[in-house]
């Protein structure tokens, strides 16, 4: 069977609404909550290592977004420890986004799943 047939096969309503055909660019693979969570991030800027006490402003189960005073890159590897649970994780930069404050915001995911390190549930 070709691929017209898969498309145009039986009936059409006449005042049927079309679907949008353009994709959202940031639709996000999982939801994200605001949580203020203190973390360490454990990284490198300018191939210098550093240790920063930052602040997640939201989190996923794939993982989060927070502020850093570092320069740092897009797919740059961090480890980011969670203070109050002790648990560390590697993750990968996603994106940076460099604010009109001179803030630098850092996207970051996990590079193994691990939906229970912030110690919430995401499933509802």
């Amino acid at each position: 069977m070709g691929w017209r047939k898969l498309f145009f096969s039986g009936r059409v309503r006449a005042n049927r609404e079309p679907s949008p055909a353009v994709s959202n660019p940031n639709r996000r693979r999982n939801h994200r909550v605001a949580a203020f969570l203190p973390v360490f991030i454990y990284a490198h800027s300018h191939d210098e290592p550093f240790a920063e006490l930052a602040v997640t402003l939201n989190v996923s189960a794939t993982g989060g977004l927070l502020s850093v005073s570092r320069e740092v890159a897009p797919s740059q590897q961090l480890l980011v420890a969670n203070t109050q649970t002790n648990e560390e994780l590697p993750c990968r930069i996603a994106r940076v986004i460099k604010t009109q404050a001179g803030t630098t915001l850092v996207g970051f995911e996990f590079l193994r799943p691990a939906p229970h390190f912030w110690s919430i549930d995401f499933t509802s």
